[in-house]
Formats: structure tokens, sequence, C-alpha cells
């Protein structure tokens, strides 16, 4: 039975140009598994080449976003930005194994068990460092409206201080969502 994943507002950085990212890559990956699910691919032959290529072009977005979101941290000095992008090496290493897997199996239907796999790699990320990140960087914007489960998180980041808040955007900032805004 096909499931489409669909974003949820708790998955929310409420940093607007990261969870827009976010959205899209959930987006594509929902397109992904409209398109080739076996309900749809059981009407017609599966296309393995289309299937590879789909999910290239969702990895090739998730590398366009790990970019993106690097050079947001990168902005205001965010001191764990070597682990994350290590984080972000990986990332793309698995997805990259992953791939080179499903092409030598031929694989043309995204299955359940594709699916779920491509789901928990994206997520993992999101709901992981993507969060400690956000936690991060609002309490370098000082702001003190983090939920009390994700402020213990908190405690185990380092981070660059007063020197790198100069060239943080503000929680004004449009990049803002007004969730977190006080």
């Amino acid at each position: 039975m096909l499931k489409l994943l669909t974003w949820r507002a708790d998955w929310s950085l409420n940093i607007e140009a990261l969870d827009q990212d976010h959205r899209a890559l959930i987006a594509h990956l929902a397109g992904i598994c409209q398109r080739f699910s076996p309900e749809v691919s059981s009407v017609r032959d599966g296309n393995a080449l289309a299937l590879i290529e789909a999910l290239t072009d969702l990895g090739e977005a998730v590398r366009a976003h790990l970019q993106r979101e690097e050079a947001f941290m990168q902005a205001f000095g965010y001191a764990d930005i070597g682990e994350h992008q290590s984080e972000h090496a990986i990332l793309m290493a698995e997805f990259t194994a992953m791939l080179r897997e499903w092409r030598a199996e031929g694989v043309h239907v995204f299955d359940e068990t594709i699916q779920a796999m491509v789901c928990d790699w994206l997520l993992a990320h999101i709901l992981g460092a993507d969060h400690d990140f956000a936690d991060a960087y609002f309490q370098m914007c000082n702001r003190d409206d983090i939920p009390p489960d994700r402020q213990r998180a908190l405690a185990q980041l380092r981070f660059t201080g007063a020197a790198a808040t100069q060239s943080a955007p503000t929680p004004s900032s449009p990049m803002i969502s007004s969730a977190r805004r006080a």
C-alpha cells in the first residue's frame, strides 16, 4: 500500500529558509513514491533507469540543500560546522552506496523497504543534527523559547559566542519563521 511521507510541523527547525528546503525534499521523495510505488509500477513495466535517475535527482537536491545549510552555518560562525559537514559527507556517501546497490540490483519499483530506507536516511539528519543546529542557532540569537526537551542538547553544543552572532541572521530576519520570534 502506498504510504506518502508528508511534512509534519514538529519537524520544523523554525528557520524558514531551511524548512522550505526540507519541505521540498519531502515533497520530492513523495513524488518518487507516487511515480514508482508497487501499486503504480504493477500496471506498467517498471523502468529501473527512470527510478535510479529520480533517486539521483533527489540526491542532488539533498546535496544542494546541504550546501545551503552549511553556508547558513558559516554565516554566523557555528563552531560545530566541521562536525556537521562530516555528517553531511557521511549522509551523501550512504546515499551513494544505496544508489549503487539499487543500480546493480536493477531495482525498478520503489517498494516499502526502499521507501523506508530513504525516509529514514533523510529524516534521521533533519530530526537529529539539524534540530541540534537550530537549537544552537537560537541560543546564539539569545532566544529563550526553546522547548525543555531540546534544551538538554544545547548543553552539549559548543559555539563561538558573541563574535559569531555579529554576522548571524537575527530572529527578526525573514529567514526565521514567526514561530521562533518572540
